[in-house]
């Protein structure tokens, strides 16, 4: 970002662009409290309605949470699978193991037409395309292709969504974007011979595809991921707080 743009600017914006860098970088972690209101202000010589503005601008956002009498704190990582996971048919409230993801490559391509209008920009307009794996206990369970505007998200490369753990983990990190499920779709469906290597099954083996479109906390498009898991073991299961 040019000192140009950043003069033009309001300042709560400056302030919250601030914030968003240093909580990018590791300054505060997940569900660390930041410094007060007033200590923000006279750090960062502005008024503490500016730094308020702009610590409510990332609440909303789900960047950060308040406790009353506590104080603002670093929100969680936003993780890939959401409020989804993989476990026991018949036994929902299960714990879920850790999902291991690993990631397979990140690339460019253009944008189709229907992937397009889903996005708001031009056909053939550059996506970013990251693949990974999913793994629990050690077995591969799932397999992911999600692609997103690249222009919105110039920068994203393989050695964030790597150290990261995940592209939902790297787009609030490094964009200070908290993508929010829009709408999802199932269905069972037979896969490709380069999937079924991938997923180390069989093309014969029904798995379960889900397709999901995820926005901005602001409702703007962001990502278009189809996933498909091996459900001849386990349940894909939604569980809402």
């Amino acid at each position: 970002m040019t000192s140009n743009k950043l003069r033009r600017q309001p300042l709560y914006e400056q302030i919250k662009s601030l914030l968003m860098r240093r909580i990018a970088e590791g300054e505060w972690q997940a569900n660390e409290v930041l410094p007060s209101e007033w200590e923000l202000a006279g750090e960062l010589a502005v008024s503490q309605g500016t730094v308020r503005k702009a610590l409510t601008e990332l609440v909303g956002e789900g960047l950060l949470y308040r406790q009353q009498g506590r104080g603002t704190f670093v929100s969680d990582i936003a993780s890939d699978w959401g409020d989804c996971s993989l476990v026991t048919p018949g036994l929902p409230d299960e714990r879920p193991d850790v999902i291991a993801c690993e990631l397979l490559g990140c690339s460019r391509m253009n944008a189709a037409e229907e992937i397009a209008q889903r996005f708001g920009i031009r056909r053939a307009a550059p996506l970013l395309r990251v693949r990974q794996v999913w793994r629990l206990r050690g077995q591969t369970v799932a397999l992911d292709d999600a692609l997103l505007p690249a222009e919105r998200f110039e920068g994203l490369d393989a050695r964030w969504v790597r150290e990261c753990g995940g592209v939902y983990a790297a787009l609030q990190r490094r964009f200070g974007v908290r993508p929010r499920l829009q709408t999802e779709q199932m269905r069972a469906v037979t896969l490709s011979r380069e999937e079924a290597q991938l997923l180390n099954t069989s093309i014969d083996v029904p798995v379960l595809s889900v397709l999901r479109l995820s926005s901005s906390i602001e409702g703007e498009p962001i990502e278009w991921r189809q996933r498909y898991c091996l459900t001849e073991q386990l349940a894909y299961t939604v569980c809402r707080a």
